[in-house]
């Protein structure tokens, strides 16, 4: 029984035994079979990679190929256009150029030509000896000799390299400095006329004289010095809301105090970086344009390429009427000053041999071409034109000797002739400049005890400038050519009046200075059509909105509110006069070339930055555009806005906004919304690649779009260009 029983046990462990062997085997084919199956799909997908590497190698190389096509088709085409764009509009400004010349011809005004050396010359000789005494002839003369300074500004600013000689812009320069100089000098000559017969304009109830003259351009305050009030602080021109402090020890002295604003700056412009940053808004675009300070002539007849050049305009009644008024169109709003000039080689070369004065603030020209600093190294205290503009004209405060007053002796008045003309009173007093190297602190300077103590004056801000912080001072120094911020102390502003006071080390002229990048960076931006050929800009910058008209012409809307730039608002100009007008008057949205030093900016690829201006300027009669938050986060060779075909000019809801990404090589559609969480760089499905953004807009215009797109006024173009190029949207709104 028990070897049975031991059989058995046998049989059941050969039978385990094999079981087990069975299934080790089958263990080891399932293993192997996984293992191929890995080899396979690892295979597989190794080949799927391949493949999908092998297709995706082949899809950019039919991108790139598709791109090339498309970069040799579009870019051609776009070239093409932008030329015919710039031939029409100098074909435009070449024809305004001959009306204007034609109507200064036949202008019978009395007033010189100022290009015609011969004339200007007489005129300013006939001026400078004039005897007469009257104000308001005088002031009538400063009228006409701004005009006559805003027409040579428009011939040395809007007419081409190739129509203006070296040699003539060297005259119209010289002529423009003669004229500032005739200008200055009618201003002393009514202050002295005023000073001669002081006597008789004695205020009985203060004993002194206190006078103004004052017209557009010009406020004149004089105060003369009769009652010799040893307590006499100061006096304030109440109407003027201009208030001087006069030092203790003058309130004994013969003298008299002016006080005169121009709203007009002869001084700045000839400063060099001064007439360098005027320029750059000129410049600094992508499509260069012969300036424009012309409008669309609209009834001017265009000179056929197969008529004679010197042919002249029909003299008939009508058509000079009609190139009358567009010529009146053209003229610009009066700019403080943004006089082009020659180069400094230009001008060592041309100036005159006798270092005749350029001026009325005794400058020379060969003073004028002192070498100012670069900003890089300039003193702290001297004015840089990079980060701030003088604003609102300037001030000529001066102490002067008042004159021998007319007396009556046995019924006869005798008058004591001089042709010395006005004299300057000196100040500090002799006997106080001995101690003024000993000066101490600005409160020493200040006591009563001490000689030599500073003039005070209250002004408010002028009302032809938009100031949105407090202004800084600066006075003329006439040694260096340059506006310095030193020498003024106690500075205090009253928000609520416009009062700003400051006391000066002696007298001095000087003008309010404001930050450039005050309003910067932006904080949104969209640019619509309104109807075909026109459109609207509007910028939110940092603490106003600023909304453009531009046309043919461009304007600085309106608003429902009054400021100080209602001499501005609502004139038609050139897109380049519009722009030095609003920098001239504060309301500054165009950065400068050195703009990241001041203020934080989007970094962009230059070159497509301006492109994309240039385009978006050829699609504006049809398309809207705006900002984006997402241009903010894509990378510096990218540029992502939104945009719409807009026809009507009325509001759309955002959701029919589309955003579009724009890279050097291609510009596509993103398939994404403004208020997505995240950016995502995928293409609609339902658009294509191009080239630009031009050819993009084209291809998803409808029929009236495309047709004004493809009809688009050549002057709104280079208006919307230009004001694009200037305000630099792209890159400085956060």
């Amino acid at each position: 029984m028990a070897s049975v029983r031991s059989s058995a046990a046998s049989k059941r462990g050969q039978r385990r035994s094999r079981s087990e062997e069975k299934l080790i085997r089958q263990e080891e084919e399932r293993k192997h079979l996984e293992e191929e199956e890995l080899r396979l799909a690892s295979e597989q997908l190794e080949r799927e990679i391949l493949e999908q590497k092998r297709l995706e190698e082949e899809e950019r190389a039919r991108i790139a190929a598709e791109d090339k096509i498309r970069k040799d088709n579009e870019l051609p085409e776009l070239l093409q256009i932008l030329k015919m764009n710039m031939a029409s509009v100098q074909k435009l400004h070449k024809n305004l150029r001959e009306a204007t010349k034609w109507q200064r011809y036949m202008k019978c005004d009395g007033t010189p030509d100022p290009t015609i050396l011969q004339e200007i010359n007489t005129f300013i000789n006939l001026a400078r000896e004039d005897p007469n005494t009257d104000i308001n002839a005088l002031l009538k003369c400063g009228r006409i000799i701004l005009g006559l300074l805003d027409e040579l500004q428009m011939l040395l600013s809007g007419t081409p390299s190739d129509e203006l000689s070296e040699a003539t812009a060297a005259q119209y320069l010289q002529t423009t400095w003669k004229l500032q100089d005739l200008l200055s000098n009618i201003n002393d000559k009514a202050t002295d006329i005023l000073l001669q017969k002081a006597i008789d304009l004695v205020d009985i109830e203060t004993g002194n004289m206190q006078e103004v003259v004052n017209d557009e351009n010009v406020t004149l305050c004089l105060w003369a010095n009769f009652n010799k009030n040893p307590r006499f602080k100061g006096y304030d021109f109440v109407n003027n809301h201009v208030e001087f402090e006069l030092p203790r020890p003058l309130a004994m002295c013969d003298i008299a105090v002016r006080i005169l604003h121009t709203q007009y700056d002869h001084i700045s412009c000839h400063i060099p970086m001064f007439q360098a940053q005027q320029k750059a808004f000129r410049n600094d675009t992508i499509l260069i344009i012969e300036e424009e300070e012309e409008p669309k002539p609209l009834k001017v007849k265009q000179t056929d390429n197969n008529e004679r050049k010197d042919s002249k305009p029909k003299q008939d009644t009508d058509s000079k009427l009609a190139m009358d008024e567009d010529i009146k169109r053209l003229r610009p709003t009066r700019t403080r000053s943004a006089l082009s000039s020659p180069s400094r080689d230009d001008l060592l070369k041309n100036r005159s041999p006798s270092g005749e004065r350029s001026s009325g603030h005794g400058m020379t020209n060969l003073e004028l071409l002192h070498e100012y600093p670069s900003s890089e190294t300039l003193d702290e205290s001297i004015v840089d034109f990079n980060q701030y503009t003088p604003l609102g004209g300037v001030y000529y405060f001066d102490v002067l000797k008042l004159p021998p007053q007319p007396k009556i002796v046995n019924g006869w008045r005798i008058v004591q002739l001089s042709e010395t003309g006005l004299q300057p009173y000196s100040y500090p007093l002799e006997s106080a400049k001995e101690s003024i190297s000993s000066l101490g602190t600005i409160e020493e300077r200040d006591s009563e005890n001490h000689p030599v103590q500073p003039v005070g004056i209250t002004i408010k801000l002028p009302p032809r400038a938009l100031f949105f912080e407090q202004p800084t001072p600066a006075r003329w120094d006439a040694s260096g050519v340059v506006w310095r911020t030193d020498g003024i102390h106690h500075v205090t502003f009253d928000a609520e009046t416009d009062q700003l006071s400051f006391k000066m080390d002696t007298f001095n002229i000087f003008t309010l200075i404001q930050r450039n990048y005050v309003n910067m960076p932006f904080q949104s931006w969209n640019i619509k059509p309104v109807a075909e050929n026109e459109a609207l800009l509007t910028v939110r910058s940092a603490l106003i909105i600023v909304e453009i008209r531009i046309k043919e012409l461009c304007q600085l809307c309106p608003m429902s509110i009054e400021d100080n730039l209602s001499h501005i608002r609502g004139k038609w100009m050139t897109a380049s006069s519009l722009i030095i007008c609003m920098v001239n008057a504060g309301l500054n949205i165009f950065p400068g070339a050195e703009s990241d030093k001041y203020v934080t900016k989007t970094v962009k690829i230059k070159q497509l930055e301006q492109e994309t201006y240039t385009q978006m300027a050829l699609v504006a009669s049809a398309f809207a555009f705006k900002c984006s938050k997402w241009n903010l986060n894509c990378e510096h060779e990218e540029i992502v806005l939104q945009a719409r075909e807009n026809l009507t000019g009325e509001m759309v809801s955002e959701d029919s906004w589309s955003l579009y990404l724009l890279r050097p090589e291609r510009s596509q559609n993103l398939n994404m919304k403004e208020t997505d969480e995240e950016l995502t760089k995928e293409t609609n499905e339902r658009t294509e690649f191009y080239s630009n953004l031009y050819h993009m807009m084209r291809g998803q215009a409808s029929e009236a779009a495309l047709e004004r797109i493809l009809n688009a006024d050549h002057l709104f173009f280079t208006n919307v260009n230009e004001i694009l190029q200037a305000t630099k949207l792209l890159s400085h709104t956060l």
